[in-house]
């Protein structure tokens, strides 16, 4: 079972092949290890031609966004094919705390109260935010720890953030790829004290770059989080 997408930018599931998104309950998730941090994915995203964004649509139609929509009809039985793969996800994963990247749309916290529901009651805690370009700058590397090859889009990009206002959110989609691993687009807010010593299930809605799932790692674990492990509705673009 994949997804089609037509010309009216309508997200339809499609029973007959599994092209863009995996949505088979036998042959969905996917497994990857990210710099070491386990991340289970829900739904595997698959390449069609060589749009690097084949797969979004699902995500932007969950959320309302680009013009995308998903019939109630469809959204359903998407939903209901979560529900079948949850407990699968989650198996054999031990995690005490679930902490949802922040985002402005609801995806990710229904994600993560289903996660947390999974196993009884568990506390959901919204401890990170989206930095801003303060923090970005701040967090940034020194020129001699960025590979030789990146340096010039590196530079590239630092000049352009420069010119941004401090206090803006950073908006990881304006960041080329291959250097957003040294640009921090999330830090850990006040609550954040409150992850110290716990198991950490981090709920996301999609693994694109890694950049966010990984920077929101290392906030959980400079908090003193005891380890971490994430969960994704759709994962990274194969």
């Amino acid at each position: 079972m994949g997804i089609d997408v037509d010309a009216a930018k309508v997200v339809t599931l499609n029973l007959a092949h599994e092209q863009r998104v995996v949505t088979d309950p036998a042959r969905a998730l996917s497994e990857m290890k990210l710099h070491g941090m386990e991340v289970v994915s829900m739904f595997r995203r698959r390449k069609a031609g060589h749009n690097e964004d084949d797969g979004n649509p699902l995500i932007y139609a969950l959320k309302g966004r680009m013009g995308f929509t998903i019939p109630p009809a469809d959204l359903r039985k998407f939903i209901a094919l979560g529900q079948q793969l949850l407990p699968q996800a989650l198996a054999g994963t031990e995690f005490d705390l679930v902490v949802p990247l922040p985002s402005s749309a609801t995806v990710t916290h229904r994600l993560g109260l289903r996660a947390a529901r999974n196993r009884g009651v568990l506390p959901i805690i919204p401890c990170l935010h989206k930095a801003t370009i303060a923090d970005v700058l701040a967090a940034a590397p020194a020129l001699d720890a960025v590979k030789a090859r990146d340096r010039q889009w590196f530079t590239t990009q630092l000049a352009r953030l420069q010119q941004l206002a401090p206090d803006q959110i950073i908006e990881m989609k304006t960041v080329p790829i291959r250097i957003r691993q040294y640009f921090t687009p999330i830090a850990a807010g006040t609550l954040a004290d409150q992850c110290a010593g716990r198991h950490i299930l981090l709920v996301d809605d999609i693994v694109g770059s890694g950049a966010s799932l990984l920077a929101a790692r290392n906030a959980l674990l400079a908090a003193g989080a005891a380890g971490v492990r994430a969960l994704t509705l759709l994962s990274r673009l194969r």
